[in-house]
């Protein structure tokens, strides 16, 4: 098992149909082996085969019969956060991939949790909202973040989605953690989460057409490359995964930008007309 658990790299799979989140309540749990995991939701056990329980049904809740717990556990081999995922883990590439159906474009989402922080810690709420392009592959539509103290009894929390696309979504990936860091998580780390959902509207209306944007190699160390069929000098802008701007780059297609001052995550690339300020292109990139 790797120490640096996963990252924010999310690979979300296509749908079209409208859903909720799936057991947003966490009143429905499945037994497998060893542990039990909330009906609709990943764990890390089930990547782990068994061994990495750090997810359990819990009678403490904010509602209704039942919360989810997730703790942070040291195996020995390496600590791992109490993690919930509306996808797949893999422990190989440390991404977590899929998400589930879903064509609203929230303001935010909110819940209630609970938290006993280990040293230093703090718990996190993290996600985006996707959709299929037509040629293939997937835009970024929103990301959303949120980070928790330590808390005694059940409270509200609410986190802001910031869109990056007046599209509409048809996919949304939600990511809980135990621990803010996955790479040097702190033990003992325990959070109830009960309650969900999305809240608000924000409007929509038709993007301007976008051109495909090519990144190599992705994911990235030092040097990431940008081609696009577009002439004329680009400013491209680095956010990272809470749409906060950290870089800017004037280049032209076909040529690179640093990297080597990121920190590994998953990050936006904002392409612009560097003389008229049009959006021109989008694309995201991990760098590892």
């Amino acid at each position: 098992m790797k120490k640096r658990f996963y990252t924010l790299l999310f690979t979300a799979a296509g749908f079209s149909a409208l859903a909720q989140i799936p057991n947003a309540d966490f009143e429905a749990w499945q037994s497998a082996p060893g542990y039990e995991y909330p009906t609709g939701w990943g764990v890390v056990a089930q990547a782990t085969n068994g061994i990495a329980v750090t997810c359990e049904k819990s009678t403490d809740r904010y509602s209704g019969s039942f919360a989810a717990r997730l703790f942070t556990r040291d195996l020995g081999i390496a600590r791992v956060p109490g993690l919930l995922f509306t996808g797949k883990l893999d422990v190989a590439t440390q991404s977590v991939s899929g998400g589930f159906a879903y064509n609203q474009r929230p303001a935010r989402l909110a819940g209630y949790y609970k938290y006993t922080p280990g040293v230093g810690d703090s718990c996190t709420v993290f996600g985006l909202l996707t959709r299929t392009l037509p040629a293939g592959g997937r835009d970024t539509v929103a990301t959303f973040f949120w980070q928790g103290g330590a808390a005694a009894a059940y409270v509200p929390f609410s986190v802001p989605l910031v869109y990056r696309s007046n599209a509409q979504p048809d996919t949304a990936l939600i990511v809980i953690s135990s621990s803010k860091d996955p790479a040097a998580p702190a033990v003992n780390s325990s959070m109830w989460v009960d309650a969900l959902a999305f809240e608000g509207s924000v409007s929509a209306s038709e993007p301007t057409s976008l051109l495909p944007v090519l990144l190599a190699p992705n994911p990235v160390s030092e040097l990431l490359r940008l081609h696009m069929a577009r002439e004329g000098l680009l400013l491209a802008q680095v956010l990272d995964a809470t749409g906060r701007k950290v870089g800017s780059h004037l280049l032209y297609s076909g040529e690179a930008l640093p990297t080597g001052y990121l920190p590994a995550g998953l990050y936006f690339l904002v392409v612009l007309d560097a003389q008229s300020g049009q959006l021109v292109g989008r694309a995201t990139f991990q760098r590892r």
